[in-house]
């Protein structure tokens, strides 16, 4: 492309096309043009109309806005295009981006959601479950019976030992099972790995580690509240507990963040993307996502079916109002962490895992009551953090910035720059 030149003096300039000026290519907006206010008289009246007719005298013309290059004498200077589109970004609203504004049960909306990939989402990470737990389960069986840990009369009866290849099955199977869950999240829900996090996008790594020093030490008293039943005052130490320990600290944060990421991530933003109202959408994906998440503990007890509902719910809750899973996991790891190496320690875990109907009570609501205050207290947290709870925030991902733009560093609080690539 040449530049643009000045017509000689003794040339007279050539006037415009009075239609639009043709496009090379595709141009993005170059924002709301300079106004350069009322132009002045034209000079005599028998004078061409137009800036660039022969003879307009050069008298005094408006200021040119901002952006707009002036010539010699105050007329018009050459045309200066509009930085084209930089190589790679979108031309219209990016497909794999949830929808502006939306909050974090809602951030499945996509400019191309549809109702049936909510649905095989959803059967993807239940069938996940199922399947990897059923797996792996025979797997730590067989393990179990050639080092003599299981009953085989107890087993015929249906009563299996919870042992550390046992819960390392069950908690691998979860966190194999969120595998899939953020390949659904990816390819079916066609939503960007960054969101499969929080709104921000991104994993906002400062904001989960507060969020687990701030309750890790209400969680560690309640733990320890178990001491105060006889059943847990006999401590023991072995090769099976030193096994639990190792089972426990190594997967228990990974099978925590697993569930959190299946149930209040993929599960109720999936049914919530179906409903366009916001508030519908939190309640409806709420309630969905919480009973799914009751009933994947299969518990018999009525209080420990309400139980793990409340508890499904209160966290929903906590993730709409921080905008992502982030303080939700912490939660989560606190209370099986402390909870699972008491039961370790007293050699209590069968116990621990006991679901069957008449082995809870009303004390249940205790812990509910525990994650309520929590709840109100990180929001309060989250609040002065200014965390991100909207799609559509400050943060600018590499797609859309292009090739050699410069990313605002990342925040470990709201997420503000961090990446959603794939």
């Amino acid at each position: 492309m040449t530049d643009n030149v000045p017509y000689p003096p003794s040339t007279p300039p050539v006037p415009p096309p009075a239609g639009p000026h043709p496009q090379a290519g595709p141009h993005p907006p170059a924002g709301p043009h300079p106004q350069a206010g009322p132009h002045p008289p034209a000079g005599p009246a028998d004078a061409p109309a137009g800036p660039f007719a022969p003879g307009t005298p050069a008298g005094p013309q408006a200021p040119a806005g901002p952006g707009v290059a002036s010539g010699p004498h105050g007329q018009a200077g050459p045309h200066i295009p509009a930085a084209p589109l930089a190589p790679g970004a979108p031309a219209g609203p990016d497909p794999l981006t949830p929808l502006p504004g939306l909050r974090f049960g809602s951030s499945y909306r996509t400019p191309r959601t549809r109702w049936w990939r909510g649905v095989l989402s959803i059967a993807v990470v239940i069938v996940a479950v199922l399947l990897f737990s059923i797996v792996l389960s025979v797997v730590a069986v067989a393990i179990d019976m050639l080092l003599g840990l299981q009953d085989p009369e107890a087993m015929i009866e249906g009563r299996i030992s919870m042992t550390p290849a046992m819960l390392a099955a069950t908690n691998l199977s979860l966190i194999a099972a969120a595998a899939l869950s953020l390949i659904a999240h990816r390819f079916i829900n066609g939503v960007r790995v960054g969101y499969f996090h929080s709104v921000a996008p991104g994993l906002r790594w400062g904001w989960m580690w507060l969020s687990f020093a701030l309750v890790a030490p209400l969680y560690l008293l309640f733990a320890a509240s178990s001491f105060l039943d006889p059943a847990y005052q006999t401590l023991t130490f072995s090769g099976t507990t030193l096994a639990f320990f190792f089972v426990i600290i190594l997967t228990t944060p990974l099978q925590a963040a697993a569930e959190e990421y299946m149930f209040r991530g993929v599960i109720q933003r999936s049914v919530g993307s179906w409903i366009r109202s916001p508030r519908w959408s939190f309640i409806v994906g709420t309630a969905a996502s919480a009973a799914v998440f009751s009933a994947a503990h299969f518990a018999a007890d009525i209080w420990l079916i309400v139980y793990y509902l409340l508890f499904g719910v209160l966290l929903s809750i906590l993730t709409q109002r921080t905008g992502g899973v982030e303080a939700a996991i912490a939660i989560h790891t606190a209370n099986n962490l402390f909870l699972l190496l008491v039961s370790a320690v007293t050699g209590q875990m069968d116990a621990g895992f006991d679901r069957s109907a008449g082995v809870g009570g009303p004390v249940m609501l205790v812990p509910v009551v525990i994650l309520a205050v929590v709840l109100l207290v990180l929001s309060w947290v989250g609040k002065r953090h200014r965390l991100t709870t909207v799609t559509g925030g400050e943060a600018i991902t590499a797609d859309a910035a292009g090739p050699g733009t410069a990313l605002p560093s990342a925040s470990p609080w709201t997420g503000s720059g961090q990446q959603a690539g794939e």
